[in-house]
């Protein structure tokens, strides 16, 4: 059933495809609370990447993939560090060998607990995947070494909500694009077991018909369910061909409205656009910077 409540006419859009402004397709795209929480969670876990050497870890693993080559060196100094790996301390040592091209190469390298006087003989091992790359054999060109590997679940599991959400926001934007506008009904409202800010997220649904009079639903998740009661018919876009794929417009963090030329704007309902980029871009330059330490 639907509403007999009186409620204003539904804006004109222009034709479809509609350009959508810069800063409306941003704050679409990175706006859901989901998408800033993973740039947040990648972008702090790549702290600990680096506080822990994580990327050292994973440029020796390939770099030392495949046979070695063994050369003869001479321990220089060791000194102690700040870091332990499972409560021990671990220990830098400092050694220089002869490389077969000929040149003298000074060197590091890092093992927990342990540590050799100057002047001991070892084997220096070369990576066939990096020759310019040693190691004393039994010890570690990383502070942390495999073990701190853990810790690459961390932006791991941001790049995940935060790629996934942006993914999921394609299609909000088509709509937006190439999406046809008429108001729904709201026709039931029911908990989730989400929260955020200790208030309970809702499902919200609502019962809409389409261009040619058949009758369909969209469904809008929010803990802010005032946007989306506060009008007796709310706002709908939906594909044309497929209707069952809609998008309340009050559920958008930004609120689209329509102007006066008929295309889609972002009100002012949102936060200002460089806050939504600020977390992605935070979390882009840290995986440039992981990446140009693996080189």
């Amino acid at each position: 059933m639907f509403s007999s409540d009186p409620s204003p006419p539904e804006p004109r859009l222009a034709p479809a495809p509609r350009a959508l402004p810069l800063p409306l397709t941003l704050q679409v795209l990175f706006g859901g609370l989901v998408g800033q929480f993973g740039w947040l969670f990648f972008a702090f876990g790549m702290l600990f990447v680096w506080v822990f050497d994580a990327g050292g870890a994973v440029s020796e693993w390939l770099a030392f993939r495949g046979d070695v080559l063994e050369v003869p060196g001479v321990v220089s100094g060791w000194e102690e560090t700040n870091t332990s790996v499972n409560e021990q301390r671990v220990y830098r040592t400092s050694y220089t060998f002869r490389h077969p091209d000929g040149v003298d190469v000074d060197a590091t390298s890092y093992a927990s607990g342990q540590w050799l006087e100057a002047g001991t003989t070892v084997t220096v091992e070369l990576a066939p995947g990096d020759p310019g790359l040693s190691r004393i054999a039994g010890m570690r060109t990383s502070m942390g070494g495999g073990m701190v590997l853990f810790v690459l679940v961390f932006p791991l599991v941001g790049a995940v909500l935060g790629v996934g959400s942006l993914l999921r926001r394609l299609r909000p934007l088509r709509l937006l694009r190439t999406g046809t506008l008429t108001t729904g009904v709201l026709e039931t409202i029911e908990p989730t077991t989400g929260h955020v800010n200790n208030q309970p997220v809702m499902k919200l649904t609502f019962r809409f018909r389409d261009a040619h009079g058949g009758e369909h639903t969209a469904v809008a998740k929010t803990h802010q369910t005032h946007r989306l009661e506060d009008e007796a018919r709310e706002l709908v876009v939906y594909a044309p061909r497929t209707p069952r794929q809609a998008s309340m417009l009050d559920e958008f963090p930004c609120q689209p409205r329509v102007g006066p030329d008929g295309n889609f704007f972002a009100s002012n309902a949102g936060l200002p656009t460089p806050l939504y980029l600020l977390l992605p871009g935070l979390s882009v330059l840290t995986a440039l910077r992981y990446v140009a330490s693996l080189m």
